[in-house]
């Protein structure tokens, strides 16, 4: 058995269990986001979110579409940085000010 044979179905398995949690993380804290209004959560959501979507993109396009190494990794990282953005940007969001 060659090693890529070997690679490919565990390639698979640990990109859909990070697809499934990065997935599970970016739904809660979306709904959290909208359960006490908060552009931070929003912004976190969105970021995470992009990043399981580099995650679940790269998979497809390494393993079902069959595209080179290069390109899937462009792909991925097109998708990953901004990501990395959001959640930075959440993490200095600039509070509300309360009105009295």
């Amino acid at each position: 058995m060659t090693l890529h044979a070997t690679l490919t179905p565990l390639i698979a398995v640990v990109t859909t269990v990070a697809v499934v949690i990065g997935t599970t993380i970016t739904v809660l804290a979306f709904r959290a986001a909208d359960r006490h209004t908060s552009r931070a959560l929003r912004l976190f959501s969105y970021g995470f979110g992009a990043i399981t979507l580099g995650l679940l993109v790269g998979g497809v396009g390494g393993l079902v579409v069959g595209l080179d190494v290069e390109r899937t990794l462009l792909i991925q990282g097109a998708l990953v940085a901004p990501g990395f953005v959001l959640l930075l940007r959440s993490l200095y969001s600039i509070p509300r000010s309360v009105s009295a």
